[in-house]
């Protein structure tokens, strides 16, 4: 992934800034941040940013626009210096509320006087409970996703 925070002089800033306001003016009657990473939104980012010679971004990658476009609301004003989105990295922690079919195989030791027999013994004892034993062997068979989402996004300090 690249950093592209490094890319661009803060006159190419302005410039770029003027560009993708003008986009989402003409494109979506201005910028929402409740439309980001849109697929029309992204291919706005994307016939401008060609110019610049950044060709197939990643995902991550227009977060710097839109990021931009947030922390810059006054970028006209010659005066006040650009805010440069900083590239960092984050672990996400993400909730996913599942039904599972699962096969256990259980373990158990016993006496009895031939395997017929035990087999019957254990089938018609109301004593034996299957869940008492050593599980040996666990399959998920199937599973259904009934409900997710990320439920805390932290910053990771140190990286190296």
């Amino acid at each position: 992934m690249r950093d592209l925070s490094t890319q661009f002089t803060d006159k190419m800033l302005r410039k770029l800034l003027t560009q993708l306001e003008d986009a989402f003016i003409e494109d979506f009657n201005g910028y929402s941040i409740h439309s980001r990473y849109e697929e029309d939104q992204c291919e706005a980012i994307d016939s401008i940013v060609k110019y610049y010679g950044l060709h197939d971004l990643e995902w991550e990658e227009y977060g710097f626009f839109f990021q931009l476009m947030e922390l810059n609301p006054d970028y006209r004003d010659e005066n006040k210096q650009i805010k440069v989105p900083k590239l960092g990295m984050y672990d996400v922690y993400y909730n996913s509320e599942e039904r599972l079919w699962v096969t256990y195989t259980y373990k158990h030791r016993v006496y009895g006087y031939g395997e017929d027999m035990v087999r019957d013994q254990l089938n018609n004892s109301e004593d034996f409970s299957y869940y008492d034993g050593q599980i040996v062997n666990e399959s998920v068979d199937d599973s259904e996703v009934v409900d997710g989402s990320i439920v805390d996004v932290q910053e990771v300090k140190n990286r190296w």
